[in-house]
């Protein structure tokens, strides 16, 4: 009889841990201001990114949030400063593919560790594709192996790994 109220206890106190874990996961939304319901995360390299076949590209966002209206996707990028084209371009395919899959993406959110920038979305895939396409291109390209044009950045060129070797490096 004991034993069984031990165990009872023991149950109950796990219950107990493993609601307060999950509480602290759904959280990350009130650190964040988002008002909606966690229903994505990624984990790292262990979770597949989603695939458009429609458009083919593949993505995935950091965090998604069920909110009013649709589905917020959130990109996160912990360094300091502004959210960069290219930050928005990289949240957009994420969250297109994200739609390939069942997802109906409205609306990004793109964070830095000082700044914040909400994006709404056009309601179709190939209008939020036509926003993107341009760079789709040109990373096909560079995949395939094609020569691209440089476009030297002191910014980006200072982190870069080519920078030694590079004709067009901007110091």
């Amino acid at each position: 009889m004991i034993d069984i109220f031990l165990y009872g206890l023991l149950g109950l106190a796990a219950a107990a841990l493993l609601y307060n874990f999950l509480q602290h996961i759904v959280s990350t939304r009130n650190s964040l201001g988002i008002e909606g319901k966690l229903i994505w995360i990624d984990k790292g390299r262990s979770t597949k990114p989603f695939f458009n076949h429609a458009f083919e590209v593949l993505g995935k966002p950091d965090l998604m949030y069920r909110i009013r209206g649709g589905i917020l996707a959130v990109e996160y990028k912990s360094r300091r400063g502004p959210v960069f084209k290219s930050d928005v371009v990289q949240a957009k395919c994420a969250a297109l593919a994200a739609r390939g899959n069942g997802y109906q993406v409205t609306q990004l959110l793109v964070k830095t560790s000082t700044t914040e920038q909400y994006i709404e979305l056009p309601g179709t895939d190939r209008a939020l594709f036509e926003e993107i396409k341009k760079y789709v291109i040109l990373t096909r390209q560079a995949k395939a192996g094609v020569r691209m044009k440089p476009w030297p950045n002191v910014g980006k060129c200072r982190g870069c790994a080519y920078k030694s070797s590079c004709q067009h490096v901007m110091r």
